[in-house]
């Protein structure tokens, strides 16, 4: 048997091989017509000093890849604000070369890489929860998916306010969804930013080719210019014999309650369908409590969405905000890849501002790196994750005020993948 070899950095004229390996293996085909312009878009945006692959007989064989992104934490009030951290995704090993170690070289670089850059966090999608466990990441975001039935009794919405909805085409968006987004995401934690050319290869500008089938965009203005933005697709046609279409939304973004609204209506009025999806939406959802008849939206399924690993975790807790002030001695175990969460430290946050160093005091709680990663962003509870051990209260009633101080206004959502 060969011995596969580690490949970091990825040189640009390894793309299209790399590109092969990770589409292969994530059942993707190589051989279709789109597949130059997934090559493309890699190469324009191609890192190779953070870039790793394993070759075995002259072919790639494994693959993975780390971005700089930004996502929202919470802040102080109401607001959010930017960390920048490491975004781990193009991850695959063939199935020719399972459980011989390829991935966790992978990962133990990279992570390292992160952690040598002083990154406070690793992020990335989980294909399979049972993966990456193992490395120190947690779930920290739930996504929701819905269906939205329209022309149930008392499943309609009020229309959309007159002239605040326009449909337009993708070439018209550029920088304006752009701003739209930048504001939008700002009004949650968990919301993973969509920098450089990310738009120009969602709207096919800038000499990106179109890859699939292109949505339908419409543009809400508000009193102060754009302020929301919603692409929707056919899934199902209608017919003569009454029988209604249907259709999904890949990207509703508002930044203003009003945008929301108008959005909503405008759906809520569509001619000749009865069934809206809505597969990648926040957990609570507000229009629900706007319907006559709650259950015209129905909820189809949560999900875990992002996962977090913490790689620097003083660093971490001092940048984000508390929903209350608060004194916590945290005695943070972390016996998985690196052990980078492994420690105690104090957190001390008040209304303005949190500082979190080590310390030697004696600890309230003792908690898994997996566990504080999974509360980070606001989207779980420690009395919820303290049944599977990886929670112990030292002091009482610790447990509550680290519930209470790290909860968030609204669930955190990840409305873009990476």
């Amino acid at each position: 048997m060969s011995e596969p070899e580690l490949i970091n950095p990825v040189p640009a004229d390894e793309v299209e091989a790399w590109t092969r390996a990770l589409v292969t293996t994530l059942l993707g085909n190589p051989y279709e017509d789109d597949f130059p312009r997934h090559v493309s878009r890699w190469a324009r945006d191609w890192l190779p000093d953070r870039a790793w692959a394993f070759r075995d007989r002259g072919r790639l064989i494994a693959t993975l890849v780390t971005e700089p992104r930004n996502v929202t934490v919470p802040g102080f009030g109401p607001a959010t604000h930017d960390v920048e951290v490491d975004a781990l995704t193009g991850v695959s090993v063939a199935a020719t070369h399972r459980r011989r170690g390829l991935l966790t070289q992978m990962i133990t670089q990279s992570l390292q890489a992160a952690k040598d850059r002083g990154d406070p966090l690793s992020m990335l999608i989980a294909a399979e929860w049972p993966i990456y466990g193992r490395y120190g990441y947690a779930p920290a975001v739930d996504n929701a998916r819905y269906t939205y039935f329209p022309r149930r009794p008392f499943g309609a919405l009020p229309p959309a306010a007159a002239g605040s909805v326009r449909q337009v085409e993708a070439a018209e968006l550029g920088e304006t969804a752009r701003t739209i987004f930048d504001a939008a995401r700002r009004l949650r934690s968990g919301q993973v930013d969509r920098r450089g050319p990310w738009w120009d290869r969602r709207l096919s500008l800038d000499g990106y080719e179109k890859i699939g089938p292109q949505p339908n965009w419409v543009l809400h203005d508000g009193p102060d210019g754009p302020d929301g933005l919603l692409a929707w697709k056919v899934t199902r046609d209608f017919e003569l014999d009454g029988t209604l279409g249907a259709l999904e939304v890949s990207d509703f973004v508002t930044a203003t309650d009003e945008a929301y609204r108008d959005l909503w209506g405008y759906l809520s009025g569509i001619d000749v369908i009865d069934e809206i999806s809505l597969p990648a939406r926040p957990v609570d959802e507000p229009i629900r409590w706007q319907l006559k008849d709650g259950r015209a939206l129905k909820h189809t399924g949560t999900g875990d969405l992002l996962w977090l690993r913490l790689l620097d975790v003083p660093a971490a807790l001092s940048l984000r905000g508390y929903a209350v002030p608060g004194r916590l001695v945290l005695d943070v175990v972390d016996e998985d890849l690196g052990r980078f969460g492994a420690g105690r430290v104090l957190l001390e946050a008040s209304d303005v501002r949190a500082q979190c160093r080590p310390t030697d005091d004696a600890p309230d709680l003792r908690l898994s790196q997996r566990a504080l990663a999974s509360i980070y962003l606001g989207g779980h509870r420690l009395r919820e994750i303290s049944f599977s051990g990886g929670v112990e209260e030292l002091s009482p009633g610790a447990l509550d005020r680290a519930d209470v101080m790290f909860a968030t206004p609204l669930a955190p959502w990840t409305q873009t993948g990476f």
